[in-house]
């Protein structure tokens, strides 16, 4: 069995995963939603992952580094593709 991970999910379930983590879906939404991710594993795993790295990523957004800093990450970035 593929993990959350490795699935490919519909554009909509995207979609209502993004909607999800941003908080903006409407209540009646947000309800079904919630139900269907009571009953797929993969799919609750993946919309609390992605709260959880939105989380973590707002946390970070405040650091600053140097123009220098963000040449070399960005080259460094377009080598690796």
């Amino acid at each position: 069995m593929k993990n959350f991970i490795e699935k490919e999910y519909h554009p909509i379930i995207e979609e209502y995963i993004t909607d999800y983590v941003d908080n903006t879906l409407e209540s009646g939404e947000r309800d079904a939603f919630e139900e269907v991710l009571v009953h797929d594993d993969d799919l609750r795993e993946l919309a609390f992952s992605a709260k959880e790295g939105k989380r973590l990523l707002q946390s970070i957004a405040f650091v600053s580094a140097t123009e220098d800093f963000k040449k070399r990450l960005a080259k460094y970035l377009d080598n690796r593709s």
